[in-house]
């Protein structure tokens, strides 16, 4: 049993990749039905956030299930394997589950410390078990994820302060604009998560004009009245960016909405003023071509780098003890895990006798009997059943086997009769 991650990031990956995974339709859910239909995996679970796309999977085969992963992401893309390969990075064994760990901690997210990450992995475990993708080795890795995390969350300031994308962008125009946002007329286009952080960190410098703009009307009204600011009707952009000087865009569109074409005539229509465009979309909410623009000044996510090394800087105390929290629960799964592996040829060899029994027994009593359909069937359920009933106990004891539970296994071998494929016990 072989465990791995394969994926593309903000490390490896431009936002130009990343969007073009992003704005693909039920993208979650189509990787699952390819990865049911290669049948190579045993487990799978999808992470998908607007700076990541990564398959956690499980295979007896590795290459195999290497494979069957790399054709779901090709598939999904649209680009072929050799295209999307620059951009991926892979973990297997023990560095799969750091990476996890690290992600679900936020200490490898574009802003370190960044909270959000959490329940966004947390929702993708939530996904895979409805799709009926997780098993028992993504069950407790998951488990020790979240538990890692939460001891940083705990343990350490990592989360301390503004940490988030919509934190860094907020700094980020400080920045551009001289350090105060004072004079300030900012627009916020959008009203989800992203959009609300936006305006809380903005709020708290005080611009001159805050307003939101939203295509779902009610939403915007919403977070406007929760933030005290303005809100405009969606069909007000155009004049509502003629009288901004900053633009945080965070919508869910799926192309952009700034485009040279429109922004060219807005700032033909303003005065000599600049606009700095913040764009916190994925896919992007404003076109690459917009710098062309005289008086534009245009930033995306990968952009946020310009700032979030500062606090990074001041972060990296509490990042070294979070990454050696990490580390004493990597220590910690994989020791489960060893004493999962050496207990699982008993637990098969147990289930196999005593499925063969199950069978024999019911095909006996079958060709001695004229039973109906219906009648076989009921029977079959009912060995069944009974077979699993009989099983839970002795099966949840051999899993419980201490550390160096050799001797321990092999005596349950030798009382139940069993051959593993390491042969029969001594």
């Amino acid at each position: 049993m072989h465990y791995f991650i394969i994926g593309v990031s903000h490390h490896q990956a431009p936002v130009a990749v990343r969007e073009k995974l992003a704005e693909r339709a039920g993208l979650e859910h189509r990787l699952y039905e390819l990865q049911v239909t290669s049948g190579e995996l045993n487990e799978s679970l999808v992470i998908a956030t607007c700076n990541r796309l990564e398959v956690l999977a499980v295979a007896d085969d590795p290459a195999a299930g290497r494979q069957a992963v790399l054709h779901s992401l090709a598939e999904v893309s649209g680009w072929p394997i050799p295209a999307l390969q620059p951009y991926l990075h892979e973990f297997s064994g023990l560095a799969a589950a750091r990476h996890l760990f690290r992600v679900a901690a936020s200490l490898d997210s574009l802003v370190l410390g960044e909270p959000q990450i959490l329940g966004q992995v947390k929702e993708a475990f939530r996904e895979a078990l409805n799709q009926h993708r997780s098993g028992p080795l993504i069950n407790r890795l998951m488990h020790k994820t979240f538990r890692a995390a939460k001891r940083v969350r705990s343990e350490t300031s990592l989360g301390s302060g503004p940490v988030s994308m919509a934190g860094a962008a907020v700094a980020l125009a400080r920045a551009l604009g001289g350090g105060d946002l004072s004079d300030t007329s900012a627009l916020i286009l959008g009203a989800g998560p992203m959009a609300a952080l936006s305006a809380a960190h903005l709020q708290k410098r005080s611009p001159a004009a805050l307003t939101i703009l939203n295509r779902t009307q009610g939403k915007a009204e919403i977070l406007a009245a929760k933030n005290g600011v303005a809100c405009r009707p969606w069909a007000e952009l155009d004049a509502a960016l003629r009288e901004a000087d900053l633009v945080i865009a965070a919508t869910a569109a799926p192309s952009p909405i700034l485009t040279l074409d429109r922004l060219q005539k807005i700032m033909d229509r303003r005065p000599n003023r600049p606009l700095t465009i913040i764009d916190l979309g994925l896919p992007r909410n404003a076109g690459h071509s917009l710098k062309r623009l005289t008086n534009i000044i245009l930033r995306n996510i990968d952009d946020l780098n310009e700032v979030v090394w500062e606090s990074r800087a001041t972060r990296q105390e509490a990042a070294d003890r979070a990454e050696a929290i990490i580390e004493e629960e990597l220590a910690r799964f994989g020791q489960w895990l060893t004493e999962s592996l050496t207990s699982r040829p008993t637990v098969a060899a147990l289930t196999r006798k005593a499925e063969n029994i199950r069978q024999s027994e019911l095909s006996r009593t079958l060709r001695r009997n004229n039973f109906s359909p219906e009648q076989t069937a009921s029977l079959e359920a009912m060995t069944s059943a009974l077979v699993r009933r009989l099983l839970h106990d002795p099966l949840a004891f051999i899993k419980s086997a201490p550390e160096g539970g050799a001797g321990y296994l092999n005596s349950i071998r030798r009382a139940f009769n069993l051959e593993t494929d390491e042969g029969r016990p001594d």
